[in-house]
């Protein structure tokens, strides 16, 4: 059992139902096994797409009312009699009343023109009565779940649902849990490689093994060099912080009560993006100065060749310690670009973020000036009908409040009309007339329309103050952004250096053995990981390799064929 929501959604109800009818040309309607029909009056396919598409008009803002996604079943289950129609049925109702929709209109078709029974939900997006759309925001994960309780329930086969996988990218095998579906698309959109998530158990591993190291550091550097002793790099991400051993990330505040991004930073006195561009700047500054050597240009040749001889006779290093070493140093390596790397992402998206916060409040602005605008003719449409002249009194009650302040003001007016000036119509004893009636019964409101013009003048003010600071932060993150882009290089160099890194640290794991990472003196959880980075190196070879073999009688290099 498994579902599947088409990419392609509907733009028709009626020309899905008949298609679901097997009524178009070419179709029969022996296909169809039974129909079953929620909040509609026919199953008819012509009458029941008109209701729904009359519902769909009462909404002018849903462009895309009609919704299909299809509950499919296991041949091997349908051999086995599993899948009747009653099953049907039953799976049907359970699927519309988890996924909300017991008052949308809905037909099921259920098919039988195929090895797989499957079924098609055709549902109006569209509430009947309340015409609000159905919100479709994470309707796989929740088919996901759906499917396999049911197929559980009614003891049925879960099937591999291999293309929602792939369109997440996640038909792979491989540690921890599988990365959302947010941070999947965001890893898209940035051009590089996801990364899964730490499962419960190892976050509750890594938070018990830091937290001596979160507790104990003094600094952005102290930290860095403490969880890089253990494989682990900090990398900004969003409006926060992940951990990552270079294949998977925890959050950085699920490391404990007192392990917070804002909290560090105040601890340390250094902002982290301010550290990672100092960070970056004494990176760059390293990879443009050589490394150091014995200096023998000032010797003599008898000098130098006695230095050059002591030089040789100094004792070496184990060849596979210093290839560890050397693995070590270019995964971190990689790792202090790849943070620089998610630091200029950070900036850039902090930029993008500013300039859509003063975009929307300039926006707000215009609606503001319009409001306000508003606010200030019904105000003095309620004192031309209140006074003989309307303009004097606004005149006098703005000298009042300057006078006297706001409340004091509308107190005095409330108990003294004619503070603000003469009142229109006449009174004569307990006789007024119609102009003084309709003066008084407008007076009541006259206090409410103020305070209503006030607010609007309160409300621009704090746009206009939104607006300023708003263009504080473009100004502050557009420096920002510029300071790292100078250090690190345009988004095109920096990607290239990220994959120089790469293949280094490639070049590196290939001089590797097994029996060197067990006997490398470092901590046990970065001898973890670079066993389990040789490992996979390994496979990827032999599979090459054997691609290689099986193509090389046909003369054909196979991994060509690779993506």
């Amino acid at each position: 059992m498994r579902f599947k929501v088409p990419k392609q959604q509907p733009e028709s109800f009626r020309a899905s139902a008949l298609y679901l009818a097997g009524l178009v040309k070419g179709l029969s309607p022996d296909r169809v096994e039974f129909v079953e029909r929620r909040n509609l009056h026919t199953d008819e396919p012509r009458a029941a797409a008109a209701v729904m598409d009359a519902t769909a008009r009462q909404s002018a803002r849903c462009k895309q009312p009609a919704y299909h996604f299809i509950i499919t079943f296991d041949p091997k289950d349908a051999a086995a009699g599993k899948v009747t129609q009653e099953v049907k049925r039953k799976v049907a109702d359970k699927v519309i009343e988890q996924m909300g929709l017991t008052e949308h209109q809905v037909l099921v078709y259920s098919h039988k023109d195929t090895d797989h029974p499957h079924m098609h939900f055709l549902v109006n997006r569209i509430h009947p009565s309340r015409h609000v759309a159905y919100d479709r925001h994470q309707d796989g994960r929740r088919l996901t779940g759906i499917t396999m309780e049911l197929a559980k329930e009614f003891g049925l086969n879960v099937l591999r649902n291999r293309e929602y996988e792939r369109q997440l990218g996640r038909d792979r095998e491989g540690p921890g849990l599988l990365p959302t579906d947010a941070d999947y698309w965001q890893a898209r959109r940035d051009d590089r490689r996801f990364r899964s998530r730490f499962d419960e158990a190892e976050v509750t591993y890594l938070r018990e093994t830091l937290y001596d190291d979160f507790r104990g550091a003094r600094s952005w550097d102290d930290l860095g060099e403490r969880l890089a002793a253990r494989g682990i790099t900090l990398e900004r991400k969003g409006q926060g912080m992940v951990l990552t051993d270079g294949e998977r990330e925890a959050k950085l505040s699920d490391m404990g009560k007192g392990v917070r991004f804002h909290v560090l930073e105040e601890r340390f006195g250094e902002e982290f993006d301010d550290y990672m561009a100092r960070r970056a700047a004494e990176i760059a500054r390293a990879e443009r100065q050589p490394g150091e050597r014995i200096d023998t240009r000032d010797l003599d040749d008898a000098e130098r060749r006695t230095v050059e001889g002591f030089i040789a006779e100094e004792p070496r290093a184990d060849m596979a310690d210093v290839a560890v070493r050397q693995f070590d140093d270019a995964d971190m390596e990689v790792r202090y670009w790849s943070q620089i790397e998610a630091s200029y992402r950070s900036a850039a998206g902090k930029v993008r973020y500013a300039e859509r916060q003063q975009a929307f409040n300039e926006k707000l602005e215009e609606r503001d000036q319009t409001w306000l605008a508003k606010r200030s003719r019904s105000l003095d449409d309620i004192l031309a009908k209140v006074y003989r002249d309307g303009g004097k009194a606004r005149t006098l009650w703005d000298a009042l409040e300057e006078k006297h302040g706001i409340l004091d003001a509308e107190r005095m007016i409330e108990e003294n009309p004619f503070i603000l000036g003469a009142v229109r119509g006449i009174r004569m004893g307990e006789t007024r007339s119609a102009a003084r009636k309709e003066a008084k019964r407008y007076f009541r409101y006259l206090a409410e329309r103020r305070r209503k013009w006030r607010d609007a003048i309160n409300r621009l003010e704090h746009t206009r103050a939104e607006i300023e600071r708003a263009r504080r932060r473009v100004a502050q993150a557009v420096r920002d952004y510029e300071l790292l882009r100078e250090i690190a290089g345009t988004p095109e160099v920096l990607r290239d250096t990220v994959l120089d890194k790469i293949r280094a640290r490639a070049r590196a794991l290939s001089h590797v053995t097994e029996r060197a990472i067990q006997q490398a003196n470092l901590s046990d959880e970065r001898r973890k990981q670079m066993h389990r980075a040789w490992r996979q190196a390994n496979e990827r070879r032999l599979e090459q390799e054997r691609k290689h073999e099986r193509g090389r009688p046909f003369g054909l290099d196979l991994n060509l064929f690779d993506e």
